[in-house]
């Protein structure tokens, strides 16, 4: 199985890793999709001239004598109290994460220093569940395939635990399992700052291994795969036969009408030559008169 074993991971170590992240003097606000958050500029109103607070460079809300709060993605949503000017949003939604830095001015004319503060907004999850990939091999073994598959959620981390050991690992694991391994239980844990859900399942290796998820892979494949793949091939056959056939019906009617064309030249050329033999004067032949003839013509005279 690919990973290491883990142990528990604490909330602390979460918010350790933001600290070393984000770094010190930045607060971090974990909340869930839905909810509200209090962000806090750690001021008071004596002795504060002006004072803003900016989200993605955006003036979101100011103090300069009277409260204003500028036209923002926050609209309807943002409140901020008129004492410490801490800042209230509600109904959050995964787009509200993000900076939000609060700055001011004091009456005797000093800046005071800028305060960060970074709000992340989580979906909460709904539903775990593990789908399963067991192929029996040719050495009879199995390998196994599984996925964590987490229905609704964000920002999220996965913890597997086989037997004893636990791993930290992807939303998807891989091992080998033999026939005499036995039934094998596993656990899939999803989390995040908000919410945390588990699902478990086993597995089990035998010359009979066939699992319905891959059964329904295999379905999948076939469907949305192979048969588009055929549909495709065919078509390209059908257009290449039908493009052949329309060429060979063109070059046979030119090749027609190249035909008549030279049939056409070739009459011509014989009634022209035919026409030419009628018009020639053809010579009558003059007959050798007879002696007898030439006599009785001088005996008439």
């Amino acid at each position: 199985m690919s990973g290491g074993p883990l142990s528990s991971f604490s909330k602390q170590g979460i918010v350790l890793l933001s600290i070393l992240h984000y770094g010190v003097g930045i607060s971090l606000f974990n909340k869930a999709v839905g909810d509200s958050v209090e962000l806090p500029s750690g001021l008071e109103r004596e002795g504060i001239k002006s004072m803003e607070w900016k989200y993605k460079k955006m003036v979101i809300a100011e103090f300069d004598g009277n409260i204003s709060l500028p036209r923002s993605q926050f609209k309807g949503r943002l409140e901020m109290n008129d004492s410490n000017f801490s800042l209230t949003i509600q109904e959050l939604s995964l787009q509200d994460s993000g900076e939000f830095l609060v700055s001011a001015a004091s009456n005797k004319g000093g800046q005071i220093p800028t305060k960060t503060i970074h709000l992340q907004v989580h979906g909460p999850i709904s539903k775990v569940v593990i789908q399963k990939e067991i192929t029996l091999l040719v050495n009879e073994s199995c390998s196994v395939w599984l996925l964590c598959n987490v229905s609704v959620g964000s920002n999220l981390s996965y913890t597997w635990e086989r037997g004893n050991d636990t791993y930290r690992d992807d939303e998807q694991i891989h091992f080998s399992l033999s026939p005499a391994d036995g039934d094998i239980s596993v656990t899939c844990t999803a989390s995040n700052s908000v919410s945390e859900k588990s699902a478990s399942a086993t597995v089990k290796c035998s010359n009979d291994t066939t699992t319905p998820e891959y059964d329904t892979w295999m379905k999948w494949y076939r469907i949305y795969i192979v048969v588009p793949v055929g549909v495709a091939v065919l078509l390209i056959l059908t257009v290449a036969v039908a493009v052949y056939y329309c060429r060979g019906r063109f070059n046979m009617a030119a090749l027609t009408d190249d035909t008549r064309m030279k049939d056409t030249r070739t009459n011509s050329q014989v009634m022209s030559i035919y026409e030419n033999v009628d018009d020639l004067a053809v010579p009558r032949l003059n007959k050798k008169q007879q002696p007898h003839q030439r006599q009785i013509k001088s005996i008439v005279m």
